[in-house]
């Protein structure tokens, strides 16, 4: 199986939405993650309902397990 890593732009983006200190998520971080989890988990763009944050807990924790793994380039 093949390593998911984070292109460098979107690196660091999460790298500053990972240092935040709110445990309540602005309009602009759940664009962020809806648009890095849709990328790096290869589905269609969509923003989850709020009403629950199992959906958002299980993809900031997909894309925190991408980003553990560092930059790399796009066919990686």
């Amino acid at each position: 199986m093949q390593i998911k890593k984070m292109l460098k732009e979107d690196y660091n983006r999460w790298s500053v939405f990972t240092n935040g200190s709110s445990d309540k998520l602005t309009s602009d971080e759940t664009k962020l993650i809806a648009e890095l989890h849709s990328k790096y988990m290869n589905h269609s763009y969509h923003i989850p309902c709020g009403c629950s944050p199992k959906t958002w807990n299980s993809w900031i924790g997909n894309l925190n397990n991408i980003f553990e793994n560092g930059i790399g380039e796009p066919n990686q």
